[in-house]
């Protein structure tokens, strides 16, 4: 799929808010096809004869809302990614939408550029998944170790790198490496923007995308950063998956962080990318001054042990 000709499906009962992301990524370049119920959208996916590329859909519907989408889109044959909205505070439906495989969740009232940036991401991932070399058949065992430098375009495409062998090793199923691909995408991503060149938060908070990512390349060219590096180690088993991920930051207190499913912190880019880690690794443990992160996920049994359902 070339990104730049991919086909977006907004799904949502409020006319300004299909118009405007109608607009945004259809300036863009994207082919967009705008719905007002879930139940059309499932009919199109089944009937129309278009290949989706992306669903973006908020959770609050008429009838059928975004989750119940969300569940049957992710158990069709061929599923589609899906990015979902939802209202400023409601942890427990963007958690459920996390655990159903949700590619990334936006809050309203969002900014507009910022969907526009995740929908690259999303799709740009997609597209290297299928470039990829897969030998995931043959793996047993694997271990691995990369150096990479303060460089965003690694990033997806590693994360792919260090799940693309779970499903074949009988480890989880398609739906949970994909989960643990967003978990490592976060975790290499804090590793990378909050270790490496250490941005704060607050400055995405405040100035949203743009000048956060403006931040990003500044600090790429400034020699008190470019030449530290990120290292990742990576062990496969067939009974877990573990991974290590170490900056050459000065670390943090994390006996400090916030708990992200409080309201308060979940909405923040710290809060969320935190709580995505927790939901979909079985083991988080930072260790160090903080600048070293283990990450573990355990085999999941197809004959009814169901999947983790603690955060923590």
């Amino acid at each position: 799929m070339n990104e730049s000709h991919a086909t977006i499906l907004i799904v949502d009962d409020e006319d300004i808010i299909r118009y405007a992301l109608q607009k945004k990524l259809s300036r863009i370049g994207y082919n967009v096809i705008s719905l007002e119920k879930a139940e059309d959208v499932l009919y199109l996916v089944k009937n129309g004869g278009q290949k989706i590329d992306l669903i973006i859909t908020d959770i609050k519907l008429r009838k059928m809302d975004g989750i119940e989408l969300l569940r049957r889109i992710r158990n069709l044959d061929d599923p589609i990614p899906v990015m979902i909205i939802t209202g400023h505070g409601n942890v427990e439906d963007a958690i459920r939408a996390l655990r159903f495989g949700a590619s990334d969740f936006i809050r309203k009232p969002f900014d507009i550029n910022e969907i526009a940036s995740s929908v690259r991401a999303i799709l740009r991932s997609r597209d290297e998944k299928e470039l990829a070399d897969n030998f995931s058949q043959y793996a047993d065992f694997e271990k691995a170790e990369f150096r990479i430098p303060p460089d965003i375009s690694i990033i997806n495409p590693l994360a792919y790198r260090l799940t693309r062998n779970l499903v074949a090793s009988g480890l989880c199923n398609n739906n949970t490496s994909e989960n643990l691909s967003l978990a490592l995408v976060e975790a290499i991503s804090n590793a990378m923007y909050h270790g490496t060149l250490e941005i704060s938060s607050d400055i995405r908070e405040e100035g949203g995308i743009k000048k956060f990512n403006e931040e990003v390349e500044r600090r790429k060219n400034d020699s008190a950063y470019m030449n530290r590096f990120i290292k990742i180690s990576y062990h496969l088993t067939k009974e877990y998956v573990e991974y290590i991920i170490e900056d050459e930051g000065p670390g943090f207190n994390y006996h400090s962080l916030p708990d992200p499913r409080d309201p308060e912190n979940f909405f923040k880019e710290s809060g969320r990318g935190l709580l995505i880690i927790r939901i979909h690794m079985d083991e988080v443990e930072w260790v160090g001054r903080g600048n070293i992160v283990r990450l573990k996920k355990n085999k999941i049994e197809r004959n009814g042990i169901k999947y983790q359902e603690e955060i923590l």
